[in-house]
């Protein structure tokens, strides 16, 4: 008959071997414990635990159903089953269990993880994507955020299928997004389908000015921006081989760079990209507003630099038939003007 110190001493005793990786012995002293019938709950939670390690999926499933079944204290064993049913694809108990354990623990944002991948693999994609944005309070781009977190851990698995759901959710709340379309790329190219990839690189090209065009306006730098939008774009070159897109990454560098307070970067940046691409208006207007700031920390010399920039950008609107654009220019150029007659 077992008493409490001899119960410790034992589960000692099985956490020594476990630790010196005498599995089989390890599981023989548990198999004797769980005959005494003495605090089953924890006797069966540290065998469930240990055939969870040792890939005893079924075995570790049978442990932990059974304190939840049977015993007072479950509550331990509900956490390690949530995420055994997510392993093991049983994705609709793995959602139960979820929604127990949050009824005592609701701010819980690993099991909500949990339940949220269960509803997007169990195809469920209409009740993820709205449950997912309301963890993040609807905040479109730390959602996307935590997705290809998500992509790349399923990714380093190899899970290709699981990786393009993923996608699909990231598809459904932000139609076309061209990260999401380079990622989508890479699966296809690893899965050997490379007409597949082929097709969705062309896309790219077409999908991302227009997408850049709508997440940013460069005509004022000053405006009160969330820099995490920036960062968002900024990923593109981690994906983007071909060098697609080198004019607005170095104009998001440059934002990005000013934003934090490195203005000289920032300069360099801009003019990175113009010389990447001279035809187009905002790299002379971003160019033009650091120069301003820059001739009003005792460098009157970039007054003249910015002026040019300025003048270059409203030629290129005026071009363009963009007058209200040019108009903007005209007024820069007013108050840059005047800011040098009160000095």
């Amino acid at each position: 008959m077992l008493d409490n110190i001899k119960y410790l001493l034992s589960l000692k005793s099985v956490d020594k071997d476990i630790s010196e990786k005498n599995y089989d012995l390890a599981l023989e002293k548990l198999n004797s414990l769980i005959k005494e019938e003495y605090k089953p709950s924890e006797t069966f939670l540290k065998r469930g635990r240990l055939c969870h390690k040792l890939l005893m999926l079924d075995d570790a499933y049978s442990d932990f159903t059974y304190i939840i079944t049977h015993c007072v204290k479950k509550e331990e064993a509900y956490y390690e089953r949530v995420a055994l049913n997510y392993e093991m694809s049983n994705y609709y108990e793995a959602i139960m269990d979820a929604n127990k354990i949050l009824g005592w623990d609701e701010d819980n944002f690993n099991i909500k993880r949990i339940k949220f991948l269960s509803f997007v693999f169990s195809s469920q994609e209409d009740i993820a994507k709205n449950y997912i944005l309301s963890l993040f309070e609807y905040n479109k781009y730390r959602t996307i955020q935590f997705l290809f977190q998500e992509v790349a851990i399923v990714l380093a698995k190899d899970e290709l299928a699981k990786g393009l759901k993923l996608l699909y959710i990231i598809d459904m709340i932000d139609k076309d997004n061209p990260i999401k379309l380079l990622k989508e790329a890479s699966i296809y190219e690893l899965a050997g389908q490379v007409d597949k990839k082929n097709e969705i690189l062309k896309r790219i090209d077409s999908v991302f000015p227009k997408y850049f065009i709508s997440h940013f306006r460069f005509t004022d730098m000053y405006q009160d921006k969330d820099l995490m939008e920036i960062c968002f774009l900024l990923e593109l070159r981690i994906f983007d081989k071909q060098n697609l897109f080198a004019y607005p990454m170095k104009i998001l560098e440059g934002y990005k760079n000013h934003i934090e307070g490195h203005i000289i970067d920032s300069k360099e940046c801009f003019e990175k990209a113009i010389n990447i691409n001279p035809k187009k208006p905002e790299g002379y207007v971003l160019l033009a507003q650091t120069l301003q700031l820059m001739s009003g920390y005792d460098n009157p010399e970039y007054k003249n630099d910015a002026e040019e920039n300025y003048k270059i950008a409203m030629e290129i609107y005026q071009k363009e038939s963009l007058g209200d654009k040019a108009e903007e220019m005209k007024r820069q150029l007013k108050h840059l003007n005047s800011n040098l007659l009160l000095r």
